[in-house]
């Protein structure tokens, strides 16, 4: 910005003077550049002023015709106004002569309708009757009383005949109900939404569908008092009875839902069904409290609570059965309900489920106490077939808990479904798990295990020992059996459930499948405790003659045991008697699992030898040779190689072959599963190598 005259005579200085010359000198070479700017543009503004001189006559027709077109439109909107108000002058007309007319079809029809009404009431001609008295409910009694005078009467007359008929219809739709006359009854119904009384014909309807449903009940549960215990049927005569009510009630209900939507509309559906099902729930309960006193339920479960034998033998599996079916009847007709209303949750459901969860309480206390008779009866009556591994508690026990899973699937009720599967695993993890880990606990029996001056020592000690093989495969079967039942208990769940149930399902078959678990530890103990009876003690006695030969070996004495190696035959001798053997009584991953434990002693036990000896170039030889044969035969037992049980032994081996100490550097730089302080402890072994010079390459 410019200084103004007062700042310029203000400046005294020289300095203030430069600086502004300094601004002003800045302030015109903007001022000069912005000018050169503008006339660089110069040709083509001068362009756009050209185009816009052409364009000019455009402009002004196009005005023109705008002026036009809204003088048009303006002309347009005073005749659409005027249209306009002649057809809301003819719109008022016609409402007045459609009300004039409309008052005189009134006065019309309700002439008719007093004339008519006498006429049909002393015919009993009810549907002609109900539409007199329909038209008569129609019409604006005050906006034509206020027109004609006259007509009052005739409204009196039509409110006595409607009165008359709403008691006629009373008398008769209850003398339908009396006689059973079902067709009258459905007739009636309809006629009580025409005359004005449509909840008088809803409740009516509702306490006659009740009483049918009642009367089938009634009629089937008296129908068990006849039926004989040599019947075929007898033991699910409580199931097929509940069958019966349930598809007569769906019957009904099939029946009068139409003409309810019809005749009532659809928002009485629910008051009908609520009627109707009520009715089902007492019959249902009825038929359950029999089923409760004929079966002996509360006796049998109250005996299972006290933990009390019971007094004679109880076919649980019939009772069970009999439950099942029950239940998954219950759950398909409460399946069907909800289809029809289309709704998830109906408060009218509420006394079934009630009822469901009462029979599933009992189902559950009696199929978790017939699952544990038959696994103590499995385990009691076990035996074992000759050419067979395991015993009949494998599939015994397998195939009760199967049964009672499956059978509480099938109710179709998740909730028996999850507590069933947890109880199964709770049993085969404490009752049958037990069994089994009593066998291991006391041991494989040896020789010194008993006093050979008690009679039949021998036998015992033979059967001691196939009892405690047969428990290792029983566990290791078991274990295996438990993945097959999880996988099949969900395969038929997917198809009796909801996703959502599901995932209450996938909960409680990962506590099947976490039992493995225990049997694991069983297999485990057992392993341990046969390897220890009777491996260890024979490995130990043979590896351990390592030791008592000279490792520092003359080419004669290293080509003789090249030939014949008495010590390498043993330990091949031990494990062909004693571990292969094995194979014909062992499950296969038991077996396999036992050598490669076997081999883990053996290379253990051999390195702490090893570690004792002294050895020449030709000592760490021969100790190579008979880690490699032993390595390849070992590895020919066992599904797995034995190299990696094997890698410190040849480390050292390696360590104990080198022909000179400059060669273990290059050794030692191998991946070396060896500390350092081990690989100078394995030189040391070699009499031939200095002290000194070990010192110096390991450091």
């Amino acid at each position: 910005m410019m200084a103004s005259l007062k700042e310029v005579e203000e400046m005294m200085n020289c300095n203030s003077i430069q600086e502004m010359f300094l601004s002003l000198r800045q302030q015109e070479e903007k001022v000069t550049s912005d000018l050169d700017e503008l006339l660089k543009n110069q040709a083509h503004l001068e362009t756009k002023m050209r185009n816009l001189n052409q364009t000019l006559p455009q402009v002004t027709v196009v005005g023109k015709g705008c002026k036009i077109l809204h003088n048009t439109i303006m002309n347009t909107n005073i005749l659409a106004e005027k249209v306009s108000r002649k057809v809301r002058q003819l719109d008022t007309a016609k409402g007045r002569v459609d009300g004039c007319i409309k008052r005189v079809s009134d006065i019309i029809d309700l002439i008719k309708c007093c004339e008519g009404v006498q006429e049909t009431l002393a015919s009993d001609n009810y549907e002609l009757a109900a539409s007199h008295i329909q038209k008569y409910l129609l019409i604006d009694q005050q906006l034509i009383s206020s027109i004609d005078a006259d007509v009052d009467g005739s409204f009196l007359v039509l409110r006595e005949a409607e009165l008359r008929f709403v008691n006629n219809l009373h008398r008769s739709f209850d003398r339908a109900v009396k006689e059973n006359m079902e067709d009258k009854v459905m007739r009636f119904t309809k006629l009580y939404p025409m005359v004005g009384r449509a909840e008088e014909g809803l409740a009516k309807l509702g306490n006659y569908l009740a009483r049918k449903v009642a009367g089938k009940g009634q009629t089937h549960l008296a129908g068990i008092l006849k039926t004989s215990k040599e019947d075929k049927r007898w033991s699910v005569m409580y199931a097929d009875t509940l069958t019966r009510l349930f598809e007569d009630t769906a019957r009904v209900v099939e029946g009068v839902l139409p003409l309810v939507e019809e005749c009532y509309g659809e928002g009485s559906v629910e008051r009908i069904l609520c009627c109707i099902q009520d009715e089902c729930v007492r019959q249902a309960r009825a038929t359950f409290t029999n089923f409760l006193q004929t079966r002996n339920v509360i006796d049998i479960a109250s005996a299972i609570n006290n933990s009390e034998q019971l007094e004679q033998e109880v076919k649980l599996d019939q009772i069970l059965e009999e439950m099942v079916i029950m239940n998954s009847r219950t759950q398909l007709y409460r399946n069907f309900i909800r289809k029809r209303i289309q709704v998830d949750e109906w408060k009218g459901e509420i006394g079934l489920h009630e009822l469901q969860q009462e029979a599933m309480g009992y189902f559950i206390l009696l199929e978790t106490n017939f699952m544990k008779q038959g696994i103590q009866k499995a385990v009691s009556l076990e035996r074992r077939e000759e050419k067979s591994l395991a015993s009949s508690i494998v599939d015994d026990t397998c195939y009760v808990i199967q049964k009672s899973v499956q059978r509480a699937i099938s109710s179709k009720n998740v909730d028996t479904t999850c507590a069933m599967i947890n109880n199964a695993a709770s049993i085969l993890s404490v009752d049958v798990c037990k069994v089994l880990l009593d066998v291991i606990i006391t041991g494989y029996p040896t020789s010194s295990s008993y006093s050979w001056n008690q009679q039949g020592t021998e036998e015992q000690m033979k059967e001691q020992r196939e009892a405690f093989l047969t428990a290792l495969n029983n566990a290791r079967a078991i274990i295996e059996n438990i993945l097959k039942l999880a996988k099949g208990f969900e395969a038929k769940c997917e198809k009796n459930f909801t996703e959502e149930m599901m995932k209450k399902v996938h909960s409680c078959l990962s506590c099947l499948r976490d039992v493995q678990s225990d049997f694991s530890e069983v297999l485990r103990k057992g392993e341990a405790s046969l390897c220890k009876v009777a491996v260890y003690s024979k490995l130990h006695p043979v590896v351990a003659e390592v030791t008592s030969t000279s490792h520092i070996l003359s080419e004669d004495s290293f080509l003789s045991l090249q030939l014949e190696d008495p010590w390498l035959q043993e330990v091949v001798k031990m494990f062909g008697e004693v571990v292969v053997p094995l194979e014909s009584l062992l499950h296969t991953e038991i077996y396999h699992s036992i050598v490669s434990t076997s081999i883990s002693e053996m290379t253990e036990y051999l390195e702490k030898l090893v570690m004792m000896c002294s050895f020449s170039q030709l000592g760490g030889l021969m100790l190579e040779r008979r880690l490699r044969f032993l390595s390849t035969y070992l590895s020919s037992l066992s599904r797995w190689s034995a190299r990696e049980q094997f890698a410190r032994l040849n480390y050292i081996a390696l360590l104990l072959c080198a022909e000179q100490l400059s060669e273990v550097s290059e050794i030692f730089f191998i991946s070396s599963p060896l500390s350092i302080q081990d690989v100078r402890k394995c030189l040391k072994l070699r009499t031939d190598f200095r002290r000194e010079e070990i010192e110096k390459i390991i450091n």
